[in-house]
């Protein structure tokens, strides 16, 4: 694959709970860009980066942000006023392209579009309600100016045959890729490399079909691990 490949700090998120520690950790593997993820609201609020993190991720191509999606809800209280203003700073502080959101926590959309940055909804998994290719078709027809990610471990935890159909309904909307797979009994993602076969190449090489930057999202457990990412990125890369 030639898409840019980003790194998620989500796939090191059990090594610190420092962002700008995450940050320093990925700087050695050299991505295109870094998507700083935030899982709570508290985990965003508190986070101020440091100077020395600030000038190198303006140095990147393509930083994004993943919006607080636990204990969250987007629409007429404090919390979504305080989260969504923390994140249009962020964004424009780091040049970001895009901040990723999850639609099950959005009560309402204009609050994300009518903003200064560039919003997306990914698809979600086999244990959400709403997982479905019409699901994400019903709110980018409803809600114009909203971008898509598409998450490719969502998307093949519910069916492989999906993967085309989204390729075929959003080519267009899709603005970033999640890569990893899920394993479903410890629910964390893991590493493609590590599930290689020649149905998994198949569907990685028809996202050559985006040519919008891929994030990696595999779980390391230690730091003895960041080789894992390292050959992950390689194994991309070959697609």
């Amino acid at each position: 694959m030639q898409n840019p490949i980003c790194i998620s700090t989500g796939c090191i998120y059990k090594l610190s709970d420092d962002r700008n520690d995450l940050i320093e950790k990925l700087r050695e593997l050299s991505p295109i860009g870094i998507e700083l993820s935030f899982v709570y609201p508290e985990y965003l609020l508190n986070f101020n980066i440091t100077k020395n993190n600030l000038d190198y991720l303006k140095s990147l191509k393509f930083n994004s942000i993943h919006a607080p999606g636990v204990n969250m809800v987007y629409g007429a209280n404090k919390t979504s006023e305080r989260v969504l203003q923390k994140i249009s700073e962020l964004y424009k502080q780091i040049n970001a392209r895009n901040v990723v959101f999850h639609k099950g926590q959005i009560e309402n959309y204009d609050l994300i579009i009518n903003n200064n940055f560039v919003a997306s909804i990914e698809n979600d998994d086999w244990r959400k309600p709403e997982h479905n290719v019409e699901d994400i078709k019903n709110v980018l027809n409803k809600n114009k100016g909203l971008r898509f990610t598409f998450d490719f471990a969502h998307a093949i935890s519910i069916s492989p045959l999906s993967v085309h159909q989204y390729i075929n309904n959003f080519k267009d909307e899709t603005i970033e890729i999640h890569l990893s797979i899920i394993n479903k009994d410890s629910e964390e993602h893991d590493f493609l490399h590590k599930h290689d076969n020649v149905k998994i190449r198949s569907l990685l090489r028809s996202l050559k079909a985006f040519s919008v930057p891929v994030i990696l999202e595999a779980t390391l457990f230690d730091i003895g691990g960041i080789e894992l990412l390292r050959k992950e990125m390689e194994y991309i890369r070959k697609i």
